[in-house]
């Protein structure tokens, strides 16, 4: 596959499947259950671009393209610090 194709099904796979675990969130919060199924739908959902960059990454890697590769690991980088320093404050 190519680089968009792949980048293409980890974005629709992943927003697919963190629907599907919001959606079952919302039935089981409203019988009363837990909201924990509804947090990781989201977790799903806000994760997902990050695995499309990975991947996308990875295809930039193995096409030998080092602009994009570089811009896609600096990419990686700051939103690693981000996560990284939101987690510490």
């Amino acid at each position: 596959m190519s680089l968009n194709e792949e980048t293409a099904t980890v974005l629709k796979t992943g927003t697919r499947i963190g629907l599907a675990i919001i959606a079952v969130g919302l039935v089981l919060s409203i019988a009363g259950i837990t909201e924990l199924v509804l947090l990781a739908g989201i977790v799903v959902l806000i994760f997902t671009p990050v695995i499309g960059i990975g991947v996308s990454t990875k295809c930039l890697i193995q096409e030998k393209d080092t602009f994009w590769m570089r811009i896609a690991l600096i990419l990686i980088v700051v939103i690693a610090a981000g996560m990284l320093f939101s987690y510490l404050t």
